[in-house]
Order: C-alpha cells, then sequence, then structure tokens
C-alpha cells in the first residue's frame, strides 16, 4: 500500500512538472509577444506611411486638377482667409474617411507624418471608429474643421505603439512651430499650452479658442488621461 501511495504521489509530481513547464513555456511565448507588440506595430505603421504618400500624391494631383476645371470662385474683395476658407470647403467636399488629408510636421520632435480624415461621428476619447485607422496614422476627427475651415483642426495619434508619432507630444513648449500641408495651402502653427484632461472630457474638441488641438493618451502606455496640445494659425500660403 505504501508503495503504491509513493507510486502516485511521484505520478502527481511528474504531472505537476509537466504542467508547470507548460505553463512556463506560455508565459515565455505570451510575454515575447507583449514585448514585441510595440515593434511590429511600429513596423506596420512604417508600411503603411509608404502606402499613405502614394494615396496622397493621388488626393493632390487629383485635386489641382479639379481646380484648374472648376477654379473656386475669386474676388479683389475676397480676403487671404476666406480663400483659404472657401479652397478648404471645397477639398473637404471631396475627402472621404479614411484618406489623406495632409501632412504635420514638428521640428522640435522631430515628427514629419501624414494625417488620415477621420469618421464623421461625435468624437471620443475611447475606443471608437478611428481606431482601425489610428494603427496607420494620426487621424483628424472627421467632425471637426479642416485648417482654414474654422477650430479647432483636432488630430489625434497613438502614443506609445503603430509608430509612436505622438510620444514626444508632452516635450512641446509654448511657441513651438508645426507645420499642417494640405493640397490647397500650406499652415504654420505655433504651440499656444498644453493641458491634461479625463478621457470623458471632450470639450477641447469644441474650443473655438485655438486653431489646431492634438491630442494622445497619457501618461506613456496609459489610458487613464489625455495630454492636449493647443496651437494657433501664424501664417499660411495658399498652394
Amino acid at each position: 500500500m505504501q508503495a503504491d501511495g509513493g507510486t502516485r504521489l511521484t505520478m502527481v509530481s511528474k504531472e505537476r512538472k509537466r504542467l508547470f513547464r507548460r505553463v512556463s513555456s506560455v508565459m515565455l511565448v505570451v510575454g515575447g509577444i507583449l514585448l514585441a507588440y510595440p515593434f511590429w506595430s511600429g513596423a506596420y505603421a512604417w508600411v503603411q506611411q509608404d502606402r499613405i504618400d502614394d494615396e496622397y500624391a493621388a488626393e493632390v494631383r487629383e485635386f489641382r486638377v479639379e481646380q484648374r476645371q472648376s477654379p473656386v470662385p475669386a474676388s479683389p474683395e475676397q480676403t487671404p482667409e476666406e480663400r483659404l476658407g472657401r479652397l478648404a470647403d471645397s477639398f473637404a467636399a471631396r475627402l472621404e474617411p479614411g484618406k489623406p488629408l495632409g501632412r504635420l510636421q514638428i521640428p522640435r520632435i522631430e515628427l514629419d507624418t501624414k494625417v488620415l480624415e477621420g469618421a464623421r461621428k461625435p468624437p471620443s476619447f475611447g475606443r471608437g471608429t478611428d481606431q482601425g485607422l489610428l494603427r496607420s496614422a494620426p487621424v483628424h476627427y472627421g467632425l471637426t474643421p479642416l485648417p482654414g475651415q474654422g477650430r479647432p483642426f483636432a488630430v489625434a495619434g497613438h502614443r506609445t505603439t503603430y509608430g509612436a508619432p505622438f510620444l514626444h507630444l508632452d516635450e512641446l513648449r509654448p511657441g513651438d512651430s508645426m507645420t499642417v500641408t494640405t493640397p490647397y495651402a500650406r499652415i504654420e502653427y505655433a504651440v499656444a499650452k498644453k493641458t491634461v484632461v479625463k478621457p470623458s472630457d471632450i470639450t477641447v474638441l469644441y474650443d473655438r479658442g485655438y486653431d489646431l488641438v492634438l491630442t494622445t493618451c497619457h501618461p506613456p502606455y496609459s489610458a487613464r488621461s489625455r495630454l492636449i496640445v493647443w496651437a494657433q494659425i501664424e501664417s499660411f500660403e495658399l498652394r
């Protein structure tokens, strides 16, 4: 009886060891996947930017052809700001969600990326219809105006995955320059301020006191809050 008991204990011990090895193997695989996630998600975003570059070049060509064929009316009385708004309206009328609308450059943090048009639905700082697009590039909140249409032009971007375009957004200082280039204009902005808000506070997307609003998660690797960077138009050049 004692021998039988000892055999059973040995078998149980062996089963436990096998189970432990299996669990350890699974944990190693899962850990490896988690550690590699920023790298392969970044590679995905890099490949997507190549595709977006080609799409944006096509958007620019098509818009310019349209403008030559049916130019936006201009008059001597029209101010440059009004002309900018008319061109922005014309481009917005043909822009579809998921398509590139322009290029965002921020020298201080060495950012140079295309921006995609987002869904024309109520904006949210949580998971929504733009999550798939954000894997490829920063995304314009589709219900906010395009540059030159009104205030504010609002853009969201990832901070730690999929290329992490907004990783260093917290390093921006008042006065830092940012440039948004669209098929109709090149617009220079200057950073005005930074704030941190709750994920539920989307009122910043409706603040008419600023021309450009960038949003991202805060702090890095957390969705506890949202970092907001606000900017004002300094100058623009019609294209």
